[in-house]
């Protein structure tokens, strides 16, 4: 990918993401918007992984037995979720599954 297509498709994400943020919000205010914005992810999935891994949990998976390690697995969906109910985030998943955008809850 070009460095055009690339600058067209980051054009597009911050213009989904801005539209977003005026829907949930009602606002038009850039300054919260920037505040509030987290970015896009492929899926709720990737970002949970993300959230999970920059809270420690692959850390502390690490130190379990390898056999324990094999029957663990984190579900980053939840892991959104439950963060999206306490009101600390806000998703929008973009129509024809063309990304997750993410907000903080509390900006």
């Amino acid at each position: 990918m070009n460095s055009e297509t690339q600058e067209a498709q980051r054009n597009i994400e911050q213009e989904t993401a801005w539209y977003a943020f005026q829907y949930w919000t009602g606002s038009q205010d850039e300054t919260r918007f920037r505040e509030a914005y987290m970015g896009r992810y492929a899926s709720r999935e990737e970002f949970g992984r993300q959230l999970l891994s920059s809270l420690g949990a692959d850390g502390r998976l690490t130190r379990l037995p390898d056999w324990l390690q094999a029957y663990i697995r984190l579900d980053g969906e939840a892991v959104v979720r439950d963060f999206e109910q306490a009101g600390q985030l806000w998703v929008f998943d973009a129509p024809d599954h063309s990304g997750t955008y993410v907000f903080d809850g509390y900006s």
